[in-house]
């Protein structure tokens, strides 16, 4: 049992926040690597909207608004087509609460998504393989099954926890 960090056991939102960082620990354990190309891919759009804004302005500022007018036409529906594509990566059915994605040996897929109702100490967990809805399965367990009472994370548990949903997706797509 390995205690990591010590977290407010009456704060849902600080619970799924340790879980979610340690994902990554539990599967890299049961033989997972992985992938962030989902995360810099938001990060790249992210980080291109805040470069659009930031040359509109001093084109803005140098040259006058009369003179730049077809400039930031284009540059809004730049900005609106790339707000739109990272508004899709992050609320579609797909995507939406993504934690984990990853990659076994025989390069096959894993994505993990994770949420908490409000007011509701129990982390729900949707694991899916190869992004196939049919072997996706969904399960959730209480917080305190991985922490104990002094609000000390058990890494141990949640590995635990995590192999026993895979191996009941493994039994279900066999």
């Amino acid at each position: 049992m390995s205690a990591i960090k010590k977290t407010n056991l009456n704060s849902i939102v600080q619970l799924r926040a340790t879980c979610d960082d340690n994902l990554h620990a539990s599967l890299s354990e049961l033989g997972y690597t992985q992938s962030f190309s989902l995360i810099d891919t938001k990060l790249a759009l992210g980080y291109s909207t805040v470069v659009i804004a930031g040359l509109l302005y001093v084109v803005d500022k140098k040259f006058g608004f009369e003179k730049t007018y077809n400039v930031t036409v284009l540059s809004v529906i730049l900005y609106f087509l790339i707000s739109g594509i990272l508004f899709y990566l992050t609320s579609t059915k797909k995507y939406k609460n993504v934690k984990y994605i990853g990659y076994d040996d025989s390069n096959k897929k894993i994505s993990v998504a994770t949420w908490t109702n409000k007011y509701d100490p129990i982390y729900h967990l949707k694991i899916r393989f190869n992004d196939e809805e049919s072997l996706a399965i969904v399960t959730s367990f209480e917080f305190m099954k991985v922490f104990d009472a002094f609000g000390y994370y058990k890494q141990d548990e949640l590995t635990r926890l995590l192999k026993n949903e895979l191996d009941k997706i493994n039994k279900k797509s066999n």
